[in-house]
């Protein structure tokens, strides 16, 4: 297992053993949405000015207010004051849109009961843990926790239709540590050559979320690199499956220039696609997708790598 793994890896241990028996709603209609610590940061960012000491006011309206989201989030990513008030000067722009995006919170939370709803159409006797907004630096992370989803915004407050896919895949990797288990879900991320094991897992929160519940409006991520280079991709992604050679494909690749980041949830996303347009029946294939235990056996009857497609 690579560094990148291993560390992913070790993050998602109190999401799993956290929960033992997770008791979140099941109804879409009462998923909460928390956004206080959204509001307590532009309490903070309202009074910073070139007089003021930066540090000290994010500590004391920010950090010192954290709900248990921005708590879980500070522990798992070692967010300071000074980390967020060293983003905050780097890229100033992406947090003077939380105000404006603070603005229309109402009618977010709006859509966001109907988009839970929308997300309860696709998939049946799902549990709903809360989804905190929460104001990090300008990295763009998203994850499942013990407390609830993670969802850092700075980066997308501007693309709401984004922020719901990212709420939609991080529910589907909740759904999917239910369907296998808890314990069979964590011990994938130890498990040795595991790298078909996580593009699928990755890939079925993509296609669950963009292909299911955005019925297909907005493009999966690097669509169109991905089509104009399908079959080259397709190519390499056999060969580097064979040696377990995750770097271009997976977390590794958020270093690299010059192709697209995290094409494995791109592959992974077709894979499942291919899977689930084959089967017969579809609530079924849906079922399969969450709780993936054989991925060879997956990967061979989605048909995906066959000449015709």
């Amino acid at each position: 297992m690579n560094t990148k793994t291993l560390l992913f890896a070790l993050s998602l241990l109190p999401f799993i053993t956290g929960f033992g028996q997770p008791n979140y709603p099941k109804s879409a209609s009462e998923a909460e949405l928390i956004y206080s610590d959204l509001e307590n940061f532009l309490i903070a960012y309202d009074q910073l000015s070139e007089d003021s000491d930066t540090i000290e006011v994010l500590k004391i309206h920010y950090f010192n207010n954290a709900s248990a989201g921005l708590t879980e989030y500070i522990e798992r990513h070692g967010l300071t004051p000074e980390s967020l008030a060293k983003a905050i000067n780097q890229s100033t722009e992406e947090y003077e849109l939380l105000a404006l995006f603070s603005e229309g919170i109402d009618e977010f939370s709006a859509k966001f009961t109907i988009k839970m709803e929308k997300y309860e159409q696709v998939l049946k006797e799902v549990m709903y843990p809360p989804t905190y907004l929460l104001v990090g630096t300008n990295k763009g992370i998203a994850q499942a926790s013990p407390v609830g989803q993670l969802i850092t915004i700075e980066k997308v407050s501007d693309r709401p239709e984004k922020l719901f896919q990212l709420i939609w895949h991080e529910l589907s990797h909740f759904q999917q540590a239910r369907a296998l288990g808890f314990s069979a879900y964590t011990k994938v991320y130890s498990k040795p050559d595991n790298m078909l094991d996580l593009i699928l897992r990755e890939g079925g929160a993509e296609f669950i979320a963009i292909y299911m519940v955005g019925e297909n409006e907005y493009d999966y991520r690097n669509k169109t690199y991905f089509e104009s280079n399908e079959q080259s991709l397709k190519e390499r992604f056999l060969k580097d499956l064979k040696n377990q050679d995750q770097s271009f494909w997976l977390w590794e690749s958020l270093r690299q220039d010059e192709t697209p980041a995290l094409l494995g949830y791109t592959i992974g996303y077709r894979i499942c696609e291919s899977y689930y347009l084959r089967a017969v029946d579809k609530n079924q294939a849906l079922l399969d997708i969450l709780a993936i235990t054989d991925d060879q056996a997956f990967l061979k009857a989605s048909g995906y790598f066959e000449p015709s497609n």
